[in-house]
Order: C-alpha cells, then structure tokens, then sequence
C-alpha cells in the first residue's frame, strides 16, 4: 500500500476565517481530479457549518470527497451558524479518491492520523 499525502505539512496548525477560503496545501489541484481530505477540525466557541459537512461545534475529524475545479492550492472554508467560534485544521490527509478507494479499509481503520506517517509530495 501506497498512499502519498498532498497536504504538505500534515501535523501544522491551520487558523480558518469566516466566510473566506484558507489554503491548507501549497500544492495545486489538478482541474477535474478527485480527492480525498480528512482533517481534525476544532470548533471554540460556537458553531460553524462547512457545506462538504454540515453543522460542527465540537471538535471531530471531518471527511469528504472534493472534485477540484481550479488550479489552485487545497482551500477549507466555513460559515458561522452560532457564537463567535474559533476553528483550527490539523492532522490532514488529503490524497486521490482513487489512493482512498484502493485503501480504503485500512485508512479508515486507523483512526487516529497525524498526517506524517505517509509519503508527502
């Protein structure tokens, strides 16, 4: 098994911005390629809502598919449903749908993942 993570620096420390997209890899997406991104999302002080995800206020490890639709670097985004929250990113895994899919059973088994234990790119 193979899975190389995009996410270049998996373990920093993200700071999002309501209502604004925060790049969270420096690498471009390639246009009509599908991805696979899980990250550990810690919600302070209210609630949020992330379109890919629903409503959060808690911290947890969000996942989804995303169909990349520009050239640019890997972006997150949130909006505030409630309070005045501060959300962090950490702990990313951000790969190919089909790396996913090809590994999906033992992803998905782990848990817990800091993001450094795979090949970057």
């Amino acid at each position: 098994m193979m899975v190389t993570n995009l996410c270049t620096s998996p373990s920093s420390t993200i700071t999002l911005r309501a209502d604004e997209w925060v790049h969270i890899t420096t690498i471009p997406n390639k246009p009509g390629t599908k991805y696979w991104v899980s990250a550990y999302v810690n919600v302070t002080g209210g609630t949020i809502s992330m379109s890919s995800y629903g409503d959060i206020s808690a911290s947890q490890r969000v996942s989804y598919e995303l169909a990349a639709t520009n050239a640019g670097p890997m972006a997150m985004h949130y909006s505030v449903e409630s309070g005045n929250p501060t959300v962090t990113v950490t702990s990313m895994l951000i790969c190919t749908l089909d790396e996913y899919q090809a590994n999906k059973t033992l992803l998905d088994s782990i848990k817990y993942f800091t993001g450094d234990s795979m090949p970057l790119a």
